[in-house]
């Protein structure tokens, strides 16, 4: 089984804890809240900062990778994983090279547990799409996605995720009729920017063909340019067998673990 929550998620930062059953590896999905701050979160839950064994980085933006963590990070144990062509940029941000653990197409942590991974659109550099498999559990995890193309809508159903983790950035509507300036507009819809609600919901209805979804949370919500009840009304009228197992995570408050079980305990 793989236990998760989201511990914050939105421009101002990023990070969730994952868990997986049987095993004492505890891994952070990106790291762009404070040290602090996760410390308390995990303290908060009888565990320790020193129970981290990893972290996956999606990208190096400041909001995934706090800069906190380039003086923070000597006290620790854990790996960084990030994708090769994101090392510079993280070393550059204060990670000491030998802390980091380059990868290309996926990571083996142990022998029950596989991630693989994906590259999509997002800025200059890119951001990393993670499949993690525990065991016969499969959690997928796609943030600051600048679209969902046919390649990732592929990747995602060939894995039949048991859950998954996607951004739902910014209502089309809002945006659009924002003070935001046009270039931050065209950056953000561009296609290399960010996930609208609706194109992250088509990702999942896609995705939703092949797997059998226990969790579904909707990640980096804006706050200017977004709410909770637009998204909820948005999955109520189009995908009402899902809109029940919609999460949708906050910058502010955790979410709450969520256990990812196996198929056939599922269906039992």
């Amino acid at each position: 089984m793989i236990e998760f929550e989201v511990l914050s998620s939105g421009s101002s930062g990023n990070a969730a804890l994952l868990h997986f059953r049987g095993s004492n590896r505890h891994v952070l999905v990106d790291a762009g809240i404070s040290p602090r701050r996760t410390r308390l979160a995990m303290e908060s839950r009888g565990q320790s900062l020193r129970d981290v064994t990893d972290v996956f980085l999606t990208h190096g933006d400041s909001d995934h990778l706090h800069a906190g963590w380039k003086n923070a990070i000597v006290s620790w144990a854990f790996t960084v994983h990030a994708h090769e062509s994101h090392v510079q940029r993280i070393v550059h941000a204060g990670i000491p090279r030998e802390r980091i653990s380059p990868f290309r197409d996926g990571i083996e942590l142990d022998e029950s547990t596989s991630v693989t991974t994906a590259m999509a659109p997002h800025d200059t550099h890119g951001t990393v799409v993670y499949v993690i498999r525990h065991e016969t559990t499969t959690l997928g995890w796609a943030t600051d996605l600048g679209r969902v193309d046919a390649k990732l809508k592929s990747f995602f159903r060939t894995h039949q995720l048991d859950a998954l983790a996607i951004e739902s950035n910014y209502d089309r509507t809002m945006q659009l009729a924002s003070d935001r300036p046009s270039f931050l507009i065209d950056r953000i819809m561009g296609g290399a920017g960010h996930l609208s609600n609706r194109e992250a919901m088509d990702a999942v209805l896609d995705v939703a063909t092949s797997s059998e979804l226990q969790h579904l949370v909707l990640l980096h919500r804006s706050e200017q340019c977004n709410c909770p009840s637009v998204i909820r009304a948005l999955w109520a009228q189009h995908a009402p067998d899902l809109h029940d197992r919609v999460i949708i995570a906050s910058q502010r408050e955790e979410s709450g673990v969520m256990t990812v079980r196996p198929r056939d305990i599922v269906a039992r």
